[in-house]
Order: structure tokens, then sequence, then C-alpha cells
């Protein structure tokens, strides 16, 4: 490369349309950035990517920030994978790279068996991807889910999807995680009882959760209005459940 500029160096190891040779002379550069990006192209063979990918850890592990960045906080992907034949495609399946299977696992046409494998991947991204194909069986989504609870800024939700176990929603209250025990909540006719040890619960996050249910009652709602946590309280108060009556109480109460 002869610019010395790191962001156009960068910028041109992420260009997708990069030929064989011109991959090959990003290889020398010790940008971290630059490694990753050219270790996730497809003109790179796989004992050169896991080179290029333990150098990068090494880097990490001395404590270099741009190598975090590279190994942590990085959104690119192999894109070029989604277009490639199945047969190259199914040769990810073992990559060391979790990238690759999660690539992998966007798919929609692989074998049953391989499908088998990402459901058991070891990294729970992979899984994630996976299960969000269209005939993902019950039972992986309700395993994963319950493993792992949801990623809500994911959507649709792995419990939206048309084949997760719905009836199993309100089971979820009994699980020793939190974020695991919020997945009840996404149970529109989640019984009271589920709802109150939620509402009692200690977690903020848990509280405000049942403050915005559809099926809570007046007298859990009145508690939550006045639950020490502004936020608790600002759901319960915008929940359509809350009848006129108690509405006008607190605004007169507010001297409004």
């Amino acid at each position: 490369m002869r610019t010395g500029d790191e962001d156009i160096q960068r910028a041109v190891a992420g260009n997708p349309h990069l030929s064989a040779d011109m991959v090959a002379r990003l290889l020398d550069l010790d940008d971290p950035l630059v490694r990753v990006a050219v270790a996730q192209s497809r003109h790179v063979d796989a004992a050169t990517r896991d080179r290029l990918y333990a150098l990068v850890e090494a880097q990490r592990a001395d404590g270099d920030i741009d190598a975090e960045v590279a190994m942590t906080w990085n959104f690119t992907e192999p894109d070029w994978m989604r277009e490639a034949p199945l047969d190259e495609r199914l040769s990810y399946l073992d990559c060391r790279h979790a990238i690759f299977r999660r690539v992998l696992a966007g798919s929609r046409d692989l074998p049953e068996e391989s499908w088998h494998r990402l459901d058991n991947d070891p990294d729970v991204a992979v899984r994630r991807t996976a299960a969000r194909r269209p005939n993902a069986p019950p039972d992986v989504l309700e395993r994963l889910v319950r493993a792992h609870g949801e990623v809500f800024h994911h959507r649709p939700l792995l419990v939206e999807h048309p084949n997760f176990p719905r009836h199993t929603l309100r089971t979820f209250v009994d699980e020793p995680t939190p974020n695991v025990r919020y997945i009840a909540l996404q149970d529109p006719e989640l019984p009271v009882p589920a709802l109150q040890e939620l509402g009692a619960a200690q977690e903020p996050f848990l509280r405000r959760g049942v403050a915005r249910h559809p099926n809570i009652t007046d007298a859990l709602l009145d508690r939550l209005l006045s639950d020490p946590d502004p936020n608790v309280a600002d759901d319960a108060a915008a929940n359509p459940a809350l009848r006129p009556a108690r509405m006008n109480r607190i605004l007169t109460e507010a001297d409004l």
C-alpha cells in the first residue's frame, strides 16, 4: 500500500470487491482491523485466516485497543458467503471462527445434519441465527430462549417465531435468571399470581415489565404506581388498564 493513511487502508481492506492480488498486498499490514477484514476475504485460505486471527488475538492480549475492537466490536461479516454455492458454504461448518459459522447459519437451504450441528454450536450467536430459519423446531427455540433469554433489540423475537411453543411462556417465571424470567411477560394472559411474583422482584426491569402488562390487576397496578423506582411508576401510569378514576386521582394529588 502506497498510502500510510490508516483509515484508507481499513476502508480498502473492507472492500468486498478486492481481487486475490489486492488482498495479498494487504497481508503484511499489522493493523488489527485490516487483519480481520483480510481474514474474512474469500481469497484467503484457512491457514492464512487462522494466522491472521492468531496475530490479532496476540495483539489483544498485549492490550491493543484496536485489536479489542476488531475482535469484539467489529460488525463486519464475510457477506460473500451468502451468495456462495452450498458446497462452499458448508465447508465453513467446522470453521474455528464463529463469524463464518454465523453467516452460514443465516442460510435457508442447509441439509438437516448441518442444522443439527448449528443448533448445538458452542457460540450462542450462531445458535440464535440458526433458530431464525422458518422451520426451526419448537424444542430448539424453547431450549435456546430458556438458556439465554432474548435479544430484545433484534426483531422479530424468537418467542414470536411461528414455531415457538408459546404455551410454555408462563413456565419461564420459575427460571432462576432474571433475564429469562422476564420472557414470561411475553404471554399476554400471564396469570395474576405470576404477575404478582414478578411485580415483587428485586430487579426494576421485571417490575417495569409487569407495570406494562395488559393482564395486570387494579391492585397490582396501584402498588406499582407507588414503586420507589420512578420508571416503574411511569410505566404503570402509562398502562391502558389504568382506570379513569385512578387517573383523575393522580392528577388531583399532583395539583393538576
